[in-house]
């Protein structure tokens, strides 16, 4: 056996037997690992709150590479319930979200922006699903892509045309039936690139083409 210590974040946890748990920690560079835990909802558990979804832990772990079992834990961060409390289902979507991706590797900025998650939700968490889809979509190889035409791949400048779908297209690609992009909502749609700062506004155009795509992704991770 191997022990291990860890950084991970609280995903989800699921109750075994009458008091064990098994509980999805995202480690900070190998994804997701499954881990046992005994006895963690016993009533004489010191441990119960510290793996409540969205909190930091260090994690001191046995394992054969198969199994893991996490033998104690200390606190690094606790998740801001007056944040949490707000912003629930937000809060829990985007940590189930990634759980039910089983990445093997952990982006760095997907990792950075789930360990400082209560001060995007304070930032704008209207636009905070969005925006991480964006993110999340480009670091798994899927980016979205504002700068040029789907077709033809020639740059696009002043106005797009959208297909309804999943895609840009210039001037000279594009159909009678497609949507016109006009520069400013063209404008508006390349800030959300920013890893920093969530936009104001995110144009409708842009949200169905990041929902479109994640679906199509989603299907190809099943």
């Amino acid at each position: 056996m191997l022990f291990l210590k860890i950084n991970g974040l609280i995903l989800h946890k699921e109750k075994t037997k009458e008091n064990d748990a098994i509980v999805y920690i995202l480690t900070k560079n190998n994804g997701i690992v499954k881990c046992f835990i005994k006895g963690l909802y016993k009533a004489t558990s010191k441990n119960l709150t510290l793996f409540e979804i969205g909190n930091l832990n260090k994690l001191f772990i046995l394992t054969n590479l198969n199994k893991f079992q996490i033998i104690s834990a200390l606190p690094l961060k606790i998740v801001n319930y007056i944040i949490f409390n707000k912003y629930p289902y937000i809060f829990i979507w985007s940590l189930k979200l990634i759980k039910n991706l089983n990445l093997k590797e952990t982006p760095k900025i997907i990792w950075f922006i789930l360990t400082h998650i209560e001060l995007y939700l304070k930032q704008n968490a209207k636009n905070f699903p969005h925006w991480f889809l964006f993110h999340l979509l480009k670091e798994l190889g899927y980016e979205i892509d504002l700068e040029r035409c789907y077709k033809c791949f020639r740059k696009i400048n002043k106005f797009a045309f959208f297909d309804y779908k999943n895609s840009l297209f210039c001037y000279k690609c594009h159909k009678e039936s497609y949507l016109k992009i006009n520069s400013n909502d063209l404008k508006k749609a390349k800030n959300i690139k920013n890893i920093l700062k969530i936009p104001h506004e995110i144009p409708i155009f842009l949200k169905k083409i990041i929902r479109n795509t994640f679906y199509k992704v989603i299907i190809n991770f099943k």
